[in-house]
């Protein structure tokens, strides 16, 4: 009688092989995700080390872009920039604010600039005419702004008589829109201009008259007729209303 034998049955060669290198490669993925881990955390401190505490993303400098001379000083020194803090630890609002308050500084913007810098942009004032004030001239922008004090009258700069009154910044700028508008055919006929209230700009001729011009509304309509009124050879002349002139013989 033969007996029956039974034997298990062996992986081929081929498949125990396969089942070997899937294991292997399961293995390095799992080293190579575990070091690239920790390279991640090695590098992400080490840029926090060196923006938060190294020596080399200290402030150093304080550039200032958009004025030189002494209005670039007074921009840094306004701006009292912590040099030797860590750069991302510089309040840049904080030192925009303080620049944004000097009268010469129309608009103004903080950047830092890595690893060492500040950068200050800014636009000072442009001046559109003077203003004296008990022997202080002033200069005054078009948007009514004082800036820029100073004992003796500016050169090159029309005359304004207007109020420095803090608050009065839109007097000032009524004043300055119709200075700055006038007609060459009228400019050169203009002594002074005069505003009190932004309803009330009034023009000082060169022949002694006084012109009501009203506010900075309409101007080219009001030079006009002021002009065809000059012919009358009038003492005050109104083109506040320049549909309904009046003068004053």
């Amino acid at each position: 009688m033969t007996g029956s034998r039974t034997s298990a049955r062996r992986p081929a060669p081929a498949t125990v092989q396969f089942a070997e290198r899937r294991t292997r490669r399961r293995r390095l993925r799992g080293v190579l995700y575990g070091f690239a881990i920790l390279l991640a955390v090695v590098v992400v401190g080490g840029a926090v080390w060196l923006v938060g505490w190294s020596d080399a993303t200290k402030l150093e400098t304080v550039h200032v872009e958009g004025a030189d001379g002494p209005l670039a000083d007074q921009v840094r020194a306004a701006a009292a920039a912590p040099v030797g803090v860590q750069l991302v630890r510089v309040d840049t609002p904080a030192l925009a604010k303080r620049v944004g308050e000097l009268p010469e500084i129309s608009s103004v913007s903080v950047e830092r600039s890595w690893p060492q810098t500040i950068v200050v942009t800014v636009t000072p004032r442009s001046a559109a005419a003077a203003i004296d004030a008990d022997g202080t001239w002033w200069l005054v922008d078009e948007s009514g702004v004082l800036f820029g004090r100073s004992k003796s009258q500016p050169a090159d700069l029309s005359v304004l008589d207007a109020p420095v009154a803090d608050g009065a910044e839109a007097i000032r700028a009524a004043g300055v829109a119709v200075l700055t508008a006038l007609p060459a055919a009228l400019n050169e006929l203009v002594a002074t201009v005069s505003a009190q209230s932004e309803a009330d700009v009034r023009l000082g001729l060169t022949s002694g008259a006084t012109v009501l011009w009203g506010d900075a509304t309409m101007g080219d309509r009001k030079a006009d007729v002021l002009l065809a009124l000059l012919r009358e050879g009038a003492t005050t002349y109104d083109v506040s209303a320049p549909e309904r002139p009046a003068i004053t013989p």
